[in-house]
């Protein structure tokens, strides 16, 4: 027990109450994990053959990525069990109507994809909120919502392109969902290899959002986080 010389006050010694509590190490992979998901999520859109098959398998491993990410970012567990019944069903629905109706039925699919889109972004937000510095978590975290930034560009890509009567890309008359997701992530990353131009002027709109919100991301987001790694954040107020 350590002793305090006369008018001074002993402080509370080390790892007891008093001290800011530390992030345990164990939790650094846990955004990574949902970095890589993503990635593997990516390369089934981009890979996998038109068909009610890829479509099904397709469904139910975004709604696997789902799950994962919304339990990495350490949301409340009422939360992952609700997402969890939601996922099931609109997995299991997904694959129903994807196998009994074919490719006719694969606008279902899109339904986990949206699901995926906005909750994701969500329950990472709300897992690092409460955080006491700027850990590598947050960076992982930075890089999963980039990634997300890329699908919500194709999902809006792909509904823009069935909702209008038009061909979506001036090189193919019915664009596949592989060349939705190939060209958004070519747009966001201010690639532009000329393969694929969109026909439509929404189509244009939406890549010259996609350029301006990839490029400010990158360099004001990702950027100031990276900085700040191990840096302390202020305080929340309390109201």
């Amino acid at each position: 027990m350590s002793s305090a010389a006369p008018g001074e006050v002993a402080g509370p010694p080390a790892g007891v109450a008093g001290t800011d509590p530390v992030e345990p190490p164990a939790s650094a992979p846990r955004l990574a994990l949902v970095c890589g998901l993503l990635f593997a999520v990516i390369a089934l859109m981009i890979l996998l053959p038109r068909g009610p098959g890829a479509s099904a398998v397709l469904s139910v491993s975004i709604g696997g990525v789902l799950l994962v990410a919304v339990t990495a970012a350490r949301v409340p567990m009422r939360w992952v069990v609700r997402i969890s019944i939601i996922v099931a069903l609109m997995a299991g629905i997904s694959v129903v109507m994807i196998l009994a109706f074919g490719d006719t039925a694969t606008t279902t699919g899109l339904g986990m994809t949206t699901l995926l889109v906005v909750a994701v972004p969500v329950a990472i937000v709300s897992g690092l909120r409460d955080a006491r510095t700027v850990s590598i978590q947050a960076v992982f975290g930075a890089i999963a919502i980039y990634l997300i930034v890329g699908l919500a560009f194709a999902l809006a890509a792909n509904i823009a392109g069935r909702l209008s009567g038009d061909p979506y890309f001036a090189q193919t008359h019915s664009a596949s969902l592989s060349q939705y997701v190939y060209f958004s992530y070519v747009t966001l990353a201010t690639l532009g290899y000329g393969d694929l131009t969109p026909a439509t002027a929404v189509g244009r709109l939406l890549a010259v959002f996609e350029t301006i919100a990839g490029s400010l991301y990158l360099v004001t987001a990702v950027s100031l986080i990276v900085s700040r790694v191990g840096a302390e954040r202020p305080a929340r107020s309390q109201r």
